[in-house]
């Protein structure tokens, strides 16, 4: 008997632990508006061995977010350039993220995704 991971395992998660976002899909689906959903934030150090044997440190910025959610809304799948907006969450809650670009896709199989994100600037015009 198979197990439905992204109802019995990711779904209790993402009552727990996941936080509001508004996911603008400008690449997978241009016509359509930016919609509210949620996910996981992580933001973390990224371990990176040099051909000289140091290590440098970098940071990996991603969120983690349920397909069925997606499939709810009707919306197609994340795919890389979409964006992604982390706002407060609540009053004392979480603080704002910022706005950010999908730099990759990473789908588990099991029905939750992994967005690697990197922060999103607009240039000012002169």
């Amino acid at each position: 008997m198979g197990v439905n991971y992204s109802l019995m395992v990711y779904a209790p998660n993402f009552i727990l632990f996941a936080r509001p976002i508004t996911f603008y899909p400008v690449v997978s689906s241009p016509s359509s508006n930016p919609f509210y959903t949620r996910g996981i934030y992580h933001d973390g150090e990224l371990p990176v061995t040099l051909e000289d044997g140091s290590v440098f440190i970098d940071q990996e910025t991603s969120i983690d977010i349920l397909e069925a959610d997606f499939d709810y809304a009707g919306m197609p799948q994340p795919q890389q350039l979409d964006r992604v907006y982390v706002p407060q969450d609540g009053p004392g809650g979480m603080k704002e993220e910022d706005m950010f670009e999908v730099t990759s896709v990473s789908r588990n199989g099991g029905g939750e995704t992994k967005l690697v994100l990197r922060k999103y600037l607009v240039a000012s015009l002169p």
